[in-house]
């Protein structure tokens, strides 16, 4: 296993989840929860998401397969999908008044999208070599990623909104990068015009 490989892999994968943009929805979401709820809410969402996630790892070929479509154009579509999440993290402007849950969400919207994006879940289905460097990397970042939401509302009160914001643009910044990659890299593959990289 190729630790390098991992570790880079798991930062995408963890920027692909986005825990500080999250953050702020997660925790105008369950103001109303005392925080040993918050805890278990975090925790389930999180495990909903990490199953969804290992579906679509496991399972995306194939389902890929079923529909007569290839890697190279859902890596396109993915792209494009990540550009669109990536230039919306840049520019976010989150308000607690967009916010309106009254009841406590299961599955959606914590889960999926927000953990479990679209981008996610097309990056996955994508990767069909080194499984199980995949599976740690993913394993990792799911866990990172949930300690950081678990403390959600101790780091939202010490940092406050614009250093968050600051990462969550920052964080954009680089997915819109990767995007940019992945859609240069299959069209490489569909025309064969350079070798992916």
């Amino acid at each position: 296993m190729n630790f390098e490989s991992v570790f880079s892999r798991s930062l995408l994968f963890l920027m692909m989840m986005d825990p500080f943009g999250n953050l702020p929805v997660f925790v105008v979401t369950l103001k109303r929860n005392s925080t040993q709820e918050y805890r278990h809410i975090i925790f389930r969402e999180s495990v909903f998401a990490l199953a969804a996630m290992l579906i679509a790892l496991f399972a995306g070929g194939m389902f890929l397969k079923l529909l007569h479509l290839s890697e190279d154009k859902l890596g396109i579509a993915g792209g494009l999908i990540l550009f669109i999440i990536g230039l919306k993290m840049v520019f976010s402007s989150f308000s607690e008044n967009a916010v309106t849950e009254e009841k406590e969400p299961y599955i959606v919207p914590l889960a999926i999208p927000l953990i479990c994006g679209p981008g996610l879940i097309a990056m996955l289905v994508t990767q069909s070599v080194n499984i199980y460097e995949n599976v740690a990397a993913l394993l990792i970042a799911w866990t990172v990623q949930m300690l950081i939401l678990l403390g959600g509302k101790a780091i939202s009160s010490r940092l406050g909104k614009k250093p968050l914001d600051a990462l969550e643009s920052l964080m954009g910044l680089l997915l819109t990068v990767v995007a940019v990659s992945m859609i240069i890299d299959s069209i490489n593959q569909i025309y064969g015009i350079g070798p992916a990289k």
